[in-house]
């Protein structure tokens, strides 16, 4: 029991830690509900607020502690906070990033009373078929050591809300906003679903680096002439061979790329094209240099990592039961995502440190986790910490900084 005692302890002042560094420069209101958020989430394992308020443990009526929440979360969240989160990020992604640009769904089938609900596909159903929703736009940056997933940026939205104009308009805002508080090149990596003129012109007039899956609609200009991509795909073979992380497995694959120019730009780019993932070989389409064998395998590898992403979209969903959520204005959503985004970026940063991190490595050990060596730690870093947390009969209200009120009790004084 002593050793979680301390545990606990570190745990806790390893969140609260956290939270004064991103919430650092706004008002006491706001930074209190911000710490409250992530530790209630991080013990609760919820974004359910009625959850979130039994992991805090305080000594008023849970309906208060609930409405208090809820009331924050309809308010604006000072944009000084996500400026603090990304420094803290910035500190664990090396001087080149690999950024994963994806979108997922939010499924709400029987939700009626939700704010602008719209009809999205769902894409954890076999059929993809449309339901009740939103649509969510993720940016994941891969940390330098461990190569784990932290979000920059997320968003939640809906066809349906005032002066919507698509969600190509968002995934910009998301760049934008990335390559200003990242402030280096970056290597954007994209499904095919992004293979669009605008986006290229976008990523050059930014000098940024990118990794696009192609279509099989494309154009490609080789060689003083325009080619269907499936006609240059189809008559060549993958001259590199090389072992590919694919599906869990570790595949042989074939590799050839190609000098090009496409319909967007007049720029120069490279085609590389890889056989032997699947029945239909993939076309990738890239402006990093290719200057040997490794540099062709090294850009298909940072192609697949795009795995990553997409367990960090189900990680979400299924640890904390995003989708589950109970808040209906959609700006409440939206700020509960970002609490969400903030409590998974405080684990990332954990994972970052394992090898130097007293606390991080008990952490997994609490988790009681078969595998030593994991591809993606998340899961057990969740379960060590409320394995850990489980422990706790106070929430965290010793370990704020409470305004002391002035006495206001009217005294007389009196003087001979």
């Amino acid at each position: 029991m002593t050793k979680f005692t301390t545990d606990l302890y570190e745990i806790k002042r390893n969140n609260i830690v956290f939270s004064e560094k991103i919430t650092k420069g706004v008002g006491q209101v706001e930074s209190k509900f911000v710490k409250e958020m992530i530790y209630g989430i991080t013990k609760s394992s919820s974004i359910i607020i009625s959850n979130i308020s039994d992991a805090l443990h305080e000594d008023i009526k849970k309906i208060n502690t609930i409405e208090r929440l809820s009331n924050n979360l309809t308010k604006e969240i000072s944009s000084q906070i996500n400026d603090n989160y990304l420094k803290e990020v910035n500190k664990v992604i090396g001087k080149e990033p690999i950024i994963l640009v994806d979108d997922s769904d939010v499924i709400k089938p029987y939700g009626k009373q939700f704010e602008y609900l719209s009809t999205v596909r769902d894409g954890s159903s076999k059929d993809k078929s449309n339901e009740k929703g939103y649509q969510v736009t993720e940016m994941v940056v891969l940390s330098e050591k461990e190569n784990h997933p932290i979000s920059l940026f997320s968003h939640i939205h809906s066809s349906k809300e005032e002066g919507y104009k698509s969600s190509n308009s968002i995934t910009f805002r998301g760049l934008d906003e990335i390559i200003e508080k990242v402030n280096r090149k970056c290597t954007f990596i994209f499904d095919r679903g992004y293979d669009m003129n605008e986006l290229y012109k976008y990523l050059f007039r930014n000098d940024q680096q990118f990794i696009i899956r192609v279509t099989e609609r494309r154009k490609i200009f080789h060689k003083g002439k325009w080619y269907k991509s499936t006609l240059l795909r189809d008559s060549r073979k993958g001259k590199i061979k090389t072992k590919i992380l694919f599906q869990g497995k570790r595949i042989d694959c074939y590799i050839s790329y190609l000098n090009v120019q496409i319909t967007a730009t007049k720029k120069n780019i490279k085609l590389v094209l890889v056989y032997g993932l699947g029945e239909t070989p993939m076309m990738l389409a890239t402006n990093k240099e290719i200057k040997s064998k490794e540099d062709a395998i090294g850009i298909v590898r940072n192609y697949m990592s795009r795995w990553r992403i997409e367990e960090y979209f189900r990680f979400k969903k299924q640890q904390f039961g995003f989708e589950g959520f109970r808040v209906r204005s959609l700006k409440a959503i939206n700020n509960l995502n970002k609490m969400l985004t903030y409590t998974i970026g405080f684990m990332g940063l954990m994972i970052e440190k394992m090898d130097r991190n007293l606390i991080a490595m008990k952490v997994l050990i609490r988790s009681k986790s078969i595998k030593d060596k994991l591809l993606f730690y998340y899961y057990q870093i969740a379960k060590g910490i409320n394995n850990i947390l489980s422990f706790a009969k106070n929430g965290i209200q010793k370990w704020l900084k409470i305004r002391k009120q002035v006495d206001i009790q009217l005294s007389f004084k009196i003087e001979f």
